[in-house]
């Protein structure tokens, strides 16, 4: 009798144990756009996925939800808003939706090269950004990172000079910035969402659009485009945005691993889109057959004579030159710190 009531003090006791671990264990939700594979966005994805799991000892677990499976990227942020998903990962014109600041990372032109904004985006002014983002949309903003140089595609005609871009329906992001910058240009300017640029291609309700050759790839925008221009009009940032309530419940050390695991993602991706820049060139060239020109200096000089004035304007009427000046002397430092 004795050993059976011992028994059953184990069993119970390993149940309460079995019990408090499974409570112990958090899943969290993480949905992007891009779909599973061998892409920049993905592989930071899952590395954020790995590193947690595994600092954690399995005390926090990573479900993945990508290629637009809990909606777009306007949507997947209202859910994060909401508290339904916990993490998610938008460029910077749909996070300008809900940040309007966001926008001054679009000034045309603005970055010399991927190091010089890896700099910035760990600066200062990032810091603060990511303080005020918190502060007004209570959503916290773990980290920005290289979404990549936007180029633009088309199925008209090859893009080599500005003139070319005249009467071309091209789609942008659903931004203002983005859409002044094709203006500007003497094309029309579409607003679309991630989501259904693909249909919108196909179905020819759009000639073309702008995106890193990643985005190009690996969203198989490429498979519905003849003429890519690596003309790097605008580099593109990701936010990795967190609900702020979950996060805060966290216990401290897991906060840590958050953190840390949204910087190891952030570098993942800052490294495989440059990488990315040659790389899915060359497989949209081989594989698909994409007519690819590569923008000369004089020709880069000729887009941004037209676009870099009037977009920096617009911007500064709808975030005010406080934030436009900061930005454009981070930038001056970081150039500075680099090559003098």
């Amino acid at each position: 009798m004795k050993m059976k009531h011992v028994i059953r003090g184990l069993c119970l006791a390993a149940a309460m144990v079995g019990g408090q671990e499974a409570l112990a264990q958090t899943e969290i939700k993480f949905g992007i756009g891009i779909p599973e594979g061998d892409f920049p966005e993905y592989n930071a994805l899952v590395r954020f996925k790995e590193y947690v799991e595994f600092k954690s000892g399995g005390d926090l677990t990573v479900r993945l939800f990508p290629n637009n499976q809990l909606g777009g990227e306007r949507e997947m942020l209202e859910q994060v808003q909401q508290g339904s998903l916990e993490l998610t990962f938008p460029a910077d014109g749909a996070m300008a939706g809900y940040y309007p600041p966001m926008q001054v990372w679009s000034i045309p032109y603005l970055f010399e090269s991927a190091p010089v904004a890896w700099r910035v985006l760990n600066s200062e002014f990032a810091d603060n950004m990511r303080d005020d983002i918190l502060e007004e949309t209570g959503m916290r903003a773990l980290a920005f990172s290289q979404n990549g140089f936007r180029s633009f595609t088309n199925n008209v005609r090859p893009i080599i000079n500005p003139e070319d871009m005249a009467g071309l329906k091209i789609r942008t992001m659903e931004s203002p910035v983005f859409m002044e910058l094709v203006n500007s240009l003497g094309a029309t300017a579409t607003p679309i969402s991630g989501a259904e640029v693909l249909m919108s291609l196909r179905q020819g309700v759009v000639d073309g659009q702008e995106n890193p050759p990643a985005v190009v790839y690996g969203g198989g925008l490429g498979e519905v485009q003849r003429y890519y221009t690596l003309n790097e009009h605008v580099f593109g940032l990701h936010v990795i945005i967190a609900n702020e309530e979950w996060f805060s419940s966290l216990e401290p050390g897991h906060q840590r691993i958050i953190m840390d695991a949204a910087q190891l993602m952030a570098w993942t991706e800052n490294l495989q889109k440059t990488e990315g820049d040659w790389r899915f060139s060359e497989q949209l060239e081989e594989e698909l057959g994409m007519e690819i020109h590569v923008s000369t200096p004089d020709e880069k000089a000729a887009f941004r004579e037209l676009t870099q004035g009037p977009v920096t304007e617009f911007i500064r009427t709808n975030v005010g030159d406080e934030v436009v000046d900061a930005l454009l002397a981070e930038v001056e430092a970081a150039e500075a710190a680099l090559y003098e």
